[in-house]
């Protein structure tokens, strides 16, 4: 994989490409899941941004909308491709 500079993330399509992931956080229910970025780039497309104002619109917490809470009281948290994991996808390090 080879990083162009500036290196920017603004979009799904270059998280995927990147490597990197985020995960969801309920503030209502403090349940917590990792998104699958590959089915969020097939869902949505890979030109679909990923930061909170663009997620907020089409994440929300399914146990708290069942419950009829608040259900997009959402934190995002984006994770970096670590060592271990470049070595395993033959990324440059």
């Amino acid at each position: 994989m080879t990083m162009k500079f500036p290196f920017t993330e603004d979009t799904l399509g270059k998280k995927l490409e990147a490597g990197t992931g985020l995960s969801v956080d309920c503030l209502t229910c403090r349940r917590k899941a990792v998104l699958d970025m590959s089915e969020l780039v097939k869902r949505l497309g890979q030109d679909y941004g990923c930061l909170h104002w663009d997620l907020i619109k089409v994440v929300y917490c399914h146990e708290c909308r069942a419950a009829g809470r608040e259900d997009r009281n959402l934190q995002f948290t984006n994770h970096a491709m670590t060592p271990d994991k470049r070595r395993n996808t033959g990324a440059a390090r």
